[in-house]
């Protein structure tokens, strides 16, 4: 068995410890030798799991052997490490000693300074080698920038250990991953929307928020307190046993902390690797296909098949709009506002009123795609969705009103949390090709020379469509849902506006058993966007697709 570690120097210490073998790595320019993360532990893992583990949870397991890997460069086939990343969500309250709150704002304004300098470090480099061609570029990854601070934090912020350390460093990660993106966009190497470059960080404009990485993180025992670095300890305003019971027990190890603020308020975000059980999770029904088509009109149409009886049902899931059904309170709420002097208790009463809506549309949005998704994945054995884009719905939908609909709906929270939860419930997310026209093929309807029927209507979201082969009325969701649960044996017609045939595109299975890394493919393949409108050097420029409405 071979076991990748994060870092070589974790693996040269997991060699040590357990006499392993660690595998060559790439060679450097001169021809010298180096080493790999990756340690051929032998056959017989489980004699090695706790000493991996003490030197770090979070590592991969193959099935192939040191001798393989010299051959052939493989690794061998991944198997489940019995250890899932995953986070909960806690929120906090305020510190009541004013010295406490003050000290949480000053946690986030570090960070922010942090992020400034550099980025002002940054800017002064690219000006200067505008003007010099010869000027030596300074280093934009982490470990430079980090660097950079520690040498000039004692002037440029000379009240930096009032502070974690990891505020900085938080700040700094953030400058990197956003000037990464940046370039990766400008160069044609990151897909969909054209990343700016990074703009100095506001209190107005930036969310706080500090990652703890180190330090003391805790959830205490009493299942209302979460202890983090400087700050100690904030009383939860929920109760954090989802969390505390699998620490108590030993079958979990916090990773991380994220302390942030949103509509005034405080969350505590605790990342931490969890034991999965080495029997794994099945879902109630292991043998059932089925099929989800979201929507506007529905949350969400799910039609499902058993390949043993042929028992086969279609399921409308009711979308709770909670913009639609705030809206006239949204308004009122902002004439409210705007009548109130900025500064006032009244401007501030409103402010809070109309903030509170918005909480609440945030929470309904998400509480009815949690319970959509622990169903699906938690039911079924096979779960087809489509990869929509949503950008590019809003885009084609015209009208305003549908437009905000599809925001409302916010269907792009579905695919993310069946990534993981299908992983968690031993099921299979399959992710149907993009340029599958489910709403507009007539399931199991044919024409004369045996392709696909194509229904039609009056406009992109009509609810009823017409089959020109036998005139019946046709329902679009349960239709899209019905040819996604066939999904790839029913074959397609061709993307829209095309007449040749063509053959679906490869089917994405994500979650194909427990012990994965949740998030560890962003948003579990569900999601792929298309290329962006400017391409790299020697490709060619290519329109953004429209997305099929649901």
């Amino acid at each position: 068995m071979i076991v990748g570690m994060r870092t070589c120097g974790q693996a040269a210490k997991v060699a040590g410890l357990t006499g392993g073998v660690q595998l060559p790595g790439k060679p450097k320019p001169d021809g010298s030798q180096t080493l790999s993360r990756y340690v051929d532990v032998g056959a017989d893992f489980e004699s090695h799991r706790a000493v991996v583990e003490s030197v770090s949870v979070l590592f991969k397991l193959y099935d192939g052997d040191a001798a393989g890997y010299a051959v052939n460069g493989s690794l061998g086939a991944e198997v489940a490490s019995g250890w899932l990343v995953t986070a909960a969500k806690f929120e906090v309250e305020w510190p009541a000693e004013p010295e406490r709150a003050a000290l949480v704002r000053s946690h986030f304004g570090a960070r922010r300074k942090a992020f400034n300098w550099g980025l002002g470090r940054v800017k002064a480099d690219l000006d200067a080698k505008s003007a010099d061609p010869e000027h030596e570029s300074l280093g934009w990854d982490l470990g430079a920038l980090r660097k950079a601070w520690n040498l000039a934090k004692h002037e440029v912020a000379p009240w930096w250990a009032t502070n974690s350390k990891e505020c900085y460093s938080a700040g700094l990660a953030d400058l990197a991953q956003a000037l990464s993106n940046w370039s990766a966009s400008k160069n044609g190497r990151r897909q969909g929307r054209r990343v700016g470059f990074p703009r100095f960080a506001t209190a107005r404009r930036d969310p706080g928020r500090v990652r703890f990485t180190t330090g003391t993180m805790r959830v205490e025992d009493d299942r209302h307190s979460i202890t983090v670095p400087v700050i100690s300890a904030l009383r939860s305003k929920e109760n954090t046993r989802r969390v505390q019971r699998h620490l108590a027990s030993g079958r979990a190890r916090i990773l991380n902390m994220t302390l942030s603020q949103r509509w005034g308020r405080l969350f505590v975000s605790v990342g931490y690797a969890l034991r999965t059980p080495s029997a794994g999770r099945t879902p109630t029904q292991p043998t059932v296909r089925a099929g989800v088509d979201l929507g506007v009109r529905t949350l969400a149409t799910v039609a499902t098949i058993d390949p043993a009886t042929g028992v086969e049902t279609v399921v409308e899931y009711k979308n709770p709009a909670p913009l639609k059904a705030t809206l006239a309170a949204r308004r009122r709420a902002g004439r409210e506002l705007s009548r109130r002097i900025p500064g006032s208790h009244g401007h501030r009463a409103a402010k809070a009123k109309l903030t509170r809506l918005d909480r609440r549309c945030v929470h309904l949005r998400r509480e009815a795609a949690h319970q959509l998704t622990t169903q699906l994945a938690g039911t079924y054995g096979q779960v087809v969705i489509e990869d929509l884009d949503v950008a590019a719905m809003k885009r084609s939908m015209g009208r305003r009103a549908f437009r905000r609909s599809v925001s409302d709906a916010a269907m792009g929270l579905v695919a993310p949390m069946l990534a993981y939860k299908t992983t968690r419930h031993g099921s299979t997310l399959i992710v149907a090709d993009r340029w599958f026209p489910s709403s507009q093929l007539h399931h199991r309807c044919t024409h004369p020379n045996g392709t696909p029927c194509r229904l039609v209507g009056k406009g992109r979201i009509d609810k009823h469509l017409i089959c020109p082969q036998t005139g019946e009325m046709v329902d679009r969701d349960r239709n899209a849902a019905l040819n996604l649960r066939d999904w790839p044996d029913y074959a397609s017609c061709g993307p829209v506006g095309t007449t040749a045939p063509s053959v679906p595109g490869p089917t994405e299975s994500v979650g194909t058993g427990h012990g994965a890394d949740t998030g560890s493919t962003g948003a579990g393949g569900a999601s792929v966007r298309p290329r962006p409108r400017g391409a790299g050097r020697g490709e060619a420029k290519t329109p953004t697709p429209q997305g099929d409405a649901a």
